[in-house]
């Protein structure tokens, strides 16, 4: 039986790219990899241009939508970022009986980076099948088994190169979270997060487009490809959003995407300043000058207020006993960033906290003079003469 290979010709600024790239080599080699042989017609699309990179393979009632790589790879996800356009293409397609696909063509650059190779692992993981990897790559790549296997891995991208910071998962003791940047080439990898994710999911997902610019939410049909998951609930926030809802509120509470969002661009994933834990479900954003305090303090009108409480360098990451013994001045830190412990505690507490606290000082990296500013102005409402310096 004869396979049907559908592509559209012209790139959005280059008429014929397509021809170029899909020579009758590489078109035979997609045939023979999708269906298992290589007898095949050419059908040339010149309604419009090329999305996605797509070619369309059809045969024996299956439609196989095949991406093709870059054939210059530069930046950080030039060589991945007409993915997403393909699977939200393909989902768009109602038709049941489909596969989706990535193919190598000859190029030129580093096609397998840390960043790369986090990126295939997700593709694998949202569904779809690599037809010609082995040939550049010879180690094997596996999808991700679970949520946890995901943050860790991206974790670790993201502290091998800080550029990658863009967009965030992470999760709540009831949620998977993610933080999606929707502005730039980060939108790209936003829509790829989502559906890998949720392919994965053990609990249902929240997803916080984290508007910038003049860019409201995802694409369109990102967003109609995320809502047709099932276990993903959107959430349009931005500074505008929060700020109404902080006006709204006593002022003395935030609940705000855009805060965490800051802290996960300024300090990274999820982690314990004070004992390192990186279970992600216990660790929360903890102010330093805190929302209540700014509150009250004169001279300052709302739009300030505000953003001193969703400034990322108001922050830490710290576990929930960790947040509780901060925020009850039972541990302070100090202007100078070294952990002290109230005097009054009784011995057997203060050796649990010598036992939990694996930092007598927070790290330089954390020190900016913005996070300094906030610690003095904390530091100014709390006892710190009657305590001492925690000794581990």
């Amino acid at each position: 039986m004869e396979a049907i290979i559908t592509y559209r010709p012209n790139a959005q600024k280059t008429p014929g790219h397509f021809d170029r790239i899909l020579t009758r080599e590489v078109l035979t080699d997609i045939c023979q990899l999708v269906t298992g042989q290589s007898s095949f017609r050419v059908v040339k699309d010149r309604s419009t241009y090329n999305k996605g990179r797509l070619v369309l393979v059809e045969y024996e009632g299956i439609t196989y939508y095949v991406s093709l790589s870059e054939e210059n790879i530069a930046g950080r996800n030039s060589g991945v970022q007409s993915v997403p356009t393909a699977i939200n293409l393909y989902y768009s397609d109602s038709n049941p009986n489909k596969q989706l696909c990535y193919y190598f063509i000859p190029h030129n650059g580093n096609a397998f980076t840390n960043y790369y190779l986090f990126v295939y692992r997700l593709l694998m993981t949202a569904g779809v099948k690599f037809l010609n990897i082995s040939n550049y790559y010879h180690t094997l790549i596996l999808p991700y088994r679970n949520v946890d296997d995901l943050i860790i891995d991206r974790r670790e991208n993201q502290t091998s190169n800080s550029s990658n910071n863009s967009s965030y998962v992470s999760k709540t003791s009831e949620k998977i979270q993610i933080y999606a940047k929707t502005f730039g080439a980060s939108k790209y990898e936003s829509t790829l997060l989502a559906v890998a994710v949720s392919h994965i999911a053990d609990k249902p997902i929240d997803l916080f487009n984290i508007c910038e610019q003049d860019l409201k939410s995802l694409p369109q049909s990102s967003i109609s490809t995320i809502s047709s998951l099932g276990n993903i609930t959107i959430h349009d926030t931005s500074l505008f959003l929060d700020k109404r809802a902080y006006l709204d509120s006593d002022k003395t509470v935030l609940r705000s995407a855009s805060y965490l969002y800051n802290l996960f661009s300024r300090l990274g994933a999820k982690r314990c300043a004070l004992c390192g834990c990186e279970i992600p479900e216990i660790i929360q954003g903890a102010h330093i000058w805190g929302v209540s305090q700014i509150a009250r303090t004169s001279g300052l009108d709302d739009d300030t207020k505000f953003n001193h409480a969703i400034n990322g360098h108001n922050g830490l990451w710290l576990c929930q006993n960790h947040h509780k013994l901060f925020d009850s001045n039972i541990i302070l830190i100090d202007n100078d960033g070294y952990v002290r412990i109230k005097d009054s505690l009784v011995t057997d507490d203060v050796a649990f906290i010598r036992n939990t606290t694996f930092k007598p000082s927070l790290d330089v990296r954390v020190m900016s003079d913005e996070f300094k500013g906030y610690l003095a102005k904390r530091n100014e409402t709390v006892d710190l003469i009657h305590s001492h310096r925690l000794a581990v």
